[in-house]
């Protein structure tokens, strides 16, 4: 769908983000910014078009919104020695970062309800829309998708929300929140209603599929499955689901891990839904900035340069000791195709030579002697000397998945497509919900076919596991998909985020902060204050 995020106008978006933040008025702000200029455009089929399309445009923002989907989780810490103090907010569940006014919380929920708007004006225009029918149904089906995926975003991290379902067309300065129960029987009638509705494939690579619907309604379901007004059968529906995308015939894991993030190869067979970007960066705004955020900083090293070789890596999302430690360096590629374990030099400097080696982390579980470190002529790092400051850096192997070559230092704005849902997550959502339905041996199957499809030449068996249990398909998620998945709410649905954030996230152990209540993210103060009618905040903020 290159021309659906890619090729939204300049004019076009920046008349629907005022419409739409009139729109959430009721939510956000009293003032209601009035623009009817555009009641007569959306009634064609080039109008609603051009709505579609706008619907999908936050898309990017949202997704570059990580802090509260990656922080404070067992996979992705903070830098810095736990003992020398100076932890970080957010990560680390304080007061201080995580309340009403923080920046985070607010930027998440308006962001969201701005999207939701443009859904809401959308599904509301349609049936007065002169075009053809089919083409209609399935955009109607688009939109509903990406309005389930926002709210499912939204009540996750927040728990009971409002739930607006119509365009906003004069000023409402009242909401009130509804029922956790509610806003998931709302997601699900969306997202059943775009599955019989969409097609297997679009003409436009990136507008919403079948299977996509399917995955994110898997997803749903054994999410809902959890929580005490689940549906009996919200497990088998998970299964049912996820099992109908593997089984489709659109899909399918790549030969190697490494194939799926190669640079260029990000349409591939694997992705079910992706965030688009173009090769055209005046087209992107701020740009895919993952290539920098999982990394950490080396151009002050004797020996390297400010440089596109390695970019300006920003230690925004730090890999805990845990996640390195999950992986079997013997039998499991994903771990080198994964992190970063060694850096050349780029420039002639000192002692150093274009090409040489500068810093090397030896695998995990094979530290290196004291006198072997001596000896080399390069900086070595171990495992248990990760996250260690020093006066130039702070030394840890970064995720290097999401690398984008070839940019001028300091430069943001990647390219690259990020991928929301692939065929590997289908299988481990289907893992999850078959072992919640009692199938072990189903479970098994889908956990095994993605480490098999990770395993180094002659140990795709070795791989295999004989029993799972669902802290083994955390721990998959985490090989699989981590700096992908949202792991905050991964841990928050099985119910093991605060016993996995004491046992594997150092600097949140030191802190000791986290409590039942940060299960719920607080409700931002801007949207209390704005509210006439009494808005109740969450328990503990």
């Amino acid at each position: 769908m290159k021309t659906i995020i890619k090729n939204i106008s300049s004019i076009l978006l920046l008349t629907w983000i005022v419409l739409c933040m009139a729109s959430c008025s009721s939510l956000l702000d009293e003032d209601l910014i009035s623009d009817r200029t555009t009641d007569n455009y959306y009634v064609d089929e080039q109008g609603f078009e051009d709505l579609v399309k706008s619907a999908y445009a936050p898309l990017r923002d949202i997704h570059k919104q990580r802090d509260l989907v990656l922080l404070g989780t067992d996979v992705f810490t903070q830098v810095g020695d736990p003992a020398l103090g100076g932890l970080n907010g957010l990560n680390e569940y304080s007061a201080q970062a995580i309340n009403p006014q923080a920046e985070a919380v607010e930027t998440w929920w308006n962001m969201l309800y701005t999207a939701i708007a443009r859904t809401n004006t959308a599904v509301d225009r349609a049936p007065t829309v002169s075009m053809n029918e089919g083409i209609k149904m399935a955009r109607v089906a688009e939109i509903k998708f990406l309005r389930a995926l926002y709210y499912f975003y939204l009540v996750q991290q927040f728990g009971e929300i409002p739930l607006p379902l119509n365009e906003i067309t004069e000023v409402v300065t009242s909401a009130e929140r509804v029922a956790e129960e509610q806003v998931y029987a709302q997601i699900v009638q969306d997202l059943e209603n775009a599955v019989t509705q969409l097609p297997l494939t679009q003409e436009d690579y990136g507008r919403v599929t079948k299977g996509a619907a399917q995955h994110l309604l898997a997803k749903v379901y054994l999410t809902r499955g959890y929580r005490d007004f689940a549906a009996s059968d919200d497990f088998a529906k998970a299964a049912d689901n996820a099992t109908a995308v593997i089984n489709s015939g659109q899909y399918e894991l790549l030969g190697t891990f490494g194939d799926v993030f190669k640079q260029g190869n990000e349409e591939n067979n694997e992705i079910l839904f992706s965030v688009q970007y173009s090769s055209n960066t005046v087209l992107n705004g701020d740009g895919n900035d993952a290539h920098s955020i999982f990394g950490q900083g080396v151009d002050g090293l004797i020996g390297m340069d400010r440089s596109s070789t390695y970019n300006r890596q920003q230690p925004r999302y730090v890999p805990s000791r845990y996640l390195a430690s999950l992986y079997d360096t013997e039998a499991d590629s994903r771990y080198d195709a994964t992190f970063l374990r060694i850096f050349y030099a780029t420039v002639n400097q000192g002692d150093k030579q274009v090409g040489d080696t500068v810093l090397f982390f030896p695998e995990w579980n094979q530290p290196w002697s004291a006198e072997r470190i001596s000896a080399a002529d390069y900086i070595a790092v171990n495992y248990d000397e990760y996250y260690m400051n020093t006066s130039k850096f702070t030394q840890f192997p970064p995720i290097w998945k999401f690398f984008e070559s070839g940019l001028p230092y300091g430069d943001d704005k990647g390219t690259r497509d990020l991928f929301v849902f692939r065929l590997a997550e289908t299988h481990l959502i289907a893992a999850e919900a078959y072992l919640k339905s009692g199938n072990e041996s189903k479970a098994l199957e889908h956990i095994n076919a993605v480490r098999s499809r990770a395993g180094t030449p002659g140990m795709k068996d070795a791989m295999a596991l004989s029993s799972v249990t669902i802290d083994d398909i955390l721990d998959e998620r985490a090989r699989e998909l981590c700096g992908e998945e949202p792991r905050w709410t991964e841990l928050k649905r099985t119910g093991t985020l605060i016993e996995r954030v004491k046992l594997h996230n150092e600097r949140a152990s030191v802190a000791n902060s986290i409590q039942d209540f940060h299960l719920l993210r607080p409700i931002p103060l801007s949207q209390i204050e704005r509210t006439t009618n009494n808005f109740p905040q969450n328990f503990g903020y």
